[in-house]
């Protein structure tokens, strides 16, 4: 009985003295860690995090008390933790800035010259924190490979490691360059590769491209010679031909520059050739939205009418946020308020009963999703003589744009994105104003 109550507590007391979570110099100056990573001979962890952010908190609760992560991370390395915005952390935080992109991030640092060896950004799981602090110990680090490739090394196995360990660190835009430098300077038929095409496809985004179109052209081998999901790839292709219609779309509404719109027509030409004759999920609606388009642009307003009565039935393109708005606002815009009164009747009580059940949605509450066509409104009123009404509604398009600008401020705090948002709410506001004749 002895002997098994010997055993017990030894199994207790084993786990309490090996199996703690990550011990913490907390409270202790940079230059005290410094100096206990020098005398131990070992890399510095700085968990770099703020009072306010939850993954930080996550962090904190979750992943550093595990006993894998403290026998890891205290075999290791000499750790630390610092909030960024209090005592020596800001100091930490204006020296290490350029490689804290965000919170939580993870900096193993060389006490010898105080440089960052290899990063983690965000909340990780367990598992995946060994795995990769356990590459920076085995020099896979993102300054190796970074120094690697600045040198001139283009091989695959480098572009792989060199992306994981970006992944690691969260720097996507250096990511998405290295990948489109790498893969745009190889043969197309490189892409063949079913490696190489998983770490492209992600930045398939540009309809214009050779390796777009090579892609679209060769969706069966991806799918049966690769062994590729035909969704995947699918989706990517119609995101990108999306937005290069929705551009020449929103060019086209806007400028009306002789130059610009031959440049236009030769990229329109492009995209329609590419859209002929694949099976794409999409490329009808967005083959149909170029061919309403162009009607459009060449401003006969009857058969703008006809083809958008058509396509009710046919339903060719959907009643979604931007296009067929787009089309009515043209139609109200600039159809003939004499001869084709009735014409913008009919589009002005579509857009307002568009407004009407925004309106009931919100119950009053405005953000930056929010609908607000009261602009429209006011335009299409005015040129049906109702001046008290399209004054109203500019009014209430005013007040939505300002509330909304409000949100938009928050999510976006840097002072010349700002800036940039109250110019062109400036801009939208007078060229409103100008149209339908108010101060």
């Amino acid at each position: 009985m002895k002997k098994l109550l010997f055993i017990s507590m030894f199994i207790v007391l084993g786990s309490t003295v090996f199996g703690q979570g990550t011990e913490f110099l907390e409270g202790k100056k940079w230059s005290d860690v410094l100096k206990a990573a020098q005398e131990q001979k070992k890399y510095i962890f700085m968990d770099c995090y703020t009072s306010w952010c939850g993954p930080c908190k996550g962090l904190a609760q979750n992943v550093f008390p595990q006993p894998k992560v403290g026998t890891f991370l205290n075999s290791n390395f000499v750790c630390c933790k610092y909030d960024m915005e209090k005592g020596e952390g800001i100091t930490l935080y204006k020296k290490y800035k350029n490689n804290i992109p965000g919170f939580p991030t993870m900096l193993v640092i060389n006490p010898a010259d105080e440089s960052i060896v290899h990063k983690v950004v965000g909340y990780t799981e367990p598992d995946a924190l060994i795995a990769a602090l356990q590459d920076g110990l085995d020099g896979k680090t993102l300054a190796v490979f970074q120094k690697r490739y600045e040198a001139g090394e283009r091989s695959l196995e480098l572009i792989k490691d060199y992306c994981k360990a970006l992944d690691v660190a969260y720097d996507r835009d250096t990511k998405e360059k290295v990948v489109r430098d790498y893969i745009e300077t190889m043969p197309l038929d490189s892409l063949a590769n079913r490696e190489l095409m998983e770490l492209y496809l992600p930045y398939l985004n540009d309809a214009y491209s050779p390796q777009y179109e090579y892609v679209l052209k060769n969706l069966d081998k991806f799918q049966h010679r690769l062994k590729m999901n035909r969704y995947d790839i699918e989706s990517r292709l119609q995101r990108a031909m999306s937005d290069a219609v929705h551009e020449i779309v929103n060019v086209t509404l806007v400028n009306m520059d002789t130059d610009t719109l031959a440049l236009v027509k030769t990229k329109e030409e492009k995209l329609k050739e590419l859209l002929q004759g694949t099976t794409v999920k999409g490329f009808n609606e967005l083959r149909a939205k170029l061919a309403i388009n162009d009607i459009r642009m060449e401003g006969d307003i009857l058969a703008l009418d006809a083809i958008l009565e058509a396509d009710k039935t046919l339903q060719a393109t959907r009643d979604e946020y931007s296009f067929r708005p787009d089309m009515y606002k043209y139609i109200i815009e600039y159809a003939d308020n004499k001869t084709q009164k009735e014409i913008i009747k009919k589009y002005l009580a579509i857009m307002q009963k568009k407004q009407d059940v925004a309106d009931e949605r919100s119950n009053g509450k405005v953000n930056l999703f929010t609908e607000n066509v009261y602009d429209i409104l006011a335009i299409g009123y005015y040129r049906l003589g109702d001046k008290k009404k399209s004054e109203e509604c500019a009014k209430k398009f005013d007040e939505r744009y300002k509330l909304s600008l409000v949100d938009m401020k928050s999510m976006f705090k840097d002072e010349k994105a700002q800036a940039q948002m109250d110019e062109e709410y400036r801009r939208q506001i007078d060229d409103l104003y100008t149209k339908i004749g108010m101060k």
